[in-house]
């Protein structure tokens, strides 16, 4: 192998352990974030709270679907919340993962009333976290994805 060579390899090498630190930060967030919930959570209380600050076109999706079934989304933002950040920790299935913690911290900031530009918006910044982890394949380095794209290398999920 050439010098030059071995500069590519010890870059790529680099940048794929930054996107596993990435995607286990954002793994640790979720899962933070998720634990609480678990075992006493009311997604009406939350929205309650939130509901005057999301944005007005937002409002009659969290009133008419999300209010209309607590039951529902008492649970699945919890372990949605979980399964996120247990996937992502383990580079596992993490494109999935990534894209499942962009549809989330998305409706997180809007729930907020938040945009993408504002700087306290630290939704928009793991929205952008997660995105970068699902077109840079961040489970393929010491992740699940890793055996998986061996086994398997065209998966689109890994």
């Amino acid at each position: 192998m050439s010098g030059i060579e071995a500069g590519q390899a010890a870059k790529q090498t680099v940048s794929r352990a930054l996107l596993v630190l990435l995607r286990v930060y954002l793994g640790v967030v979720f899962l933070t974030a998720a634990w609480p919930k678990l075992s006493n959570w009311d997604v009406a209380n939350t929205l309650n709270f939130f509901i005057q600050r999301s944005h007005e076109f937002y409002r009659p999706f969290l009133e008419g679907v999300v209010l209309a079934n607590p039951g529902v989304f008492n649970v699945l933002v919890p372990y949605g919340e979980l399964l996120v950040g247990l996937a992502l920790v383990a580079g596992a299935l993490t494109r999935l993962a990534g894209a499942a913690a962009m549809f989330m911290t998305l409706n997180y900031m809007l729930l907020k009333g938040a945009w993408f530009w504002h700087a306290s918006s630290n939704d928009a910044a793991f929205f952008f976290i997660a995105l970068v982890l699902v077109l840079g394949s961040a489970g393929r380095m010491w992740g699940v994805d890793e055996a998986l794209a061996k086994q398997r290398p065209g998966g689109v999920l890994w």
